[in-house]
């Protein structure tokens, strides 16, 4: 039972204000690198995949030629929303991959560990996410105008990576296509 993690870096980067923001430099190298290095350093995941959009292909292509990392599996394009990017990377997947861990590129701080937590617990359970605890004052508003205080005690801010036994992710998605529903994460 091996592991793979997908490294999404399609995203146009609108909030970011740049096209390319996995691929934009962050302590002397592109984001997206320092999900690589993260995933290649973990000890459970067996082959990685990255998945960009069609304005940042060739700069992923480079990258993984640069890194030699015999875990990069391969560079792949995704598509118009996040779930057709995660598929596409889920595609990209050898047959052994039992377990995915999808993790977003722009988000360049994820440790090995993380990637070997949520990997394992998804082993166990069929799927795990990364998740820290809502420390903000979270509002309910209706009309600009507040109407509740949301109790934070069972909030979380969920992260990535998002690991899942493979056939259940790719049942997930299918049923929220056959819904007409639209993720932004898994």
């Amino acid at each position: 039972m091996t592991a793979a993690a997908i490294i999404v870096a399609a995203g146009s980067g609108q909030r970011f204000g740049n096209a390319g923001k996995s691929f934009s430099p962050v302590a002397g190298a592109p984001m997206a690198w320092w999900s690589i290095q993260a995933a290649n350093a973990a000890t459970s995941v067996d082959e990685i995949v990255l998945v960009c959009g069609s304005h940042s292909h060739d700069a992923g292509i480079a990258l993984a030629a640069e890194l030699r990392t015999a875990k990069l599996v391969r560079v792949v394009l995704g598509g118009e929303r996040r779930q057709d990017s995660a598929l596409a990377g889920i595609g990209a997947t050898t047959e052994a991959a039992t377990i995915v861990a999808i993790h977003d590129a722009a988000r360049p701080l994820v440790t090995p560990d993380l990637f070997d937590a949520t990997i394992a617990t998804a082993r166990s359970f069929g799927a795990a996410i990364a998740a820290i605890p809502v420390s903000d004052t979270i509002k309910r508003v209706a009309a600009s105008q507040v109407v509740q205080t949301v109790p934070r005690d069972d909030l979380v801010r969920v992260q990535t990576p998002q690991a899942f036994q493979k056939e259940l992710l790719i049942a997930a998605f299918a049923a929220a296509e056959e819904h007409g529903r639209s993720v932004t994460d898994e």
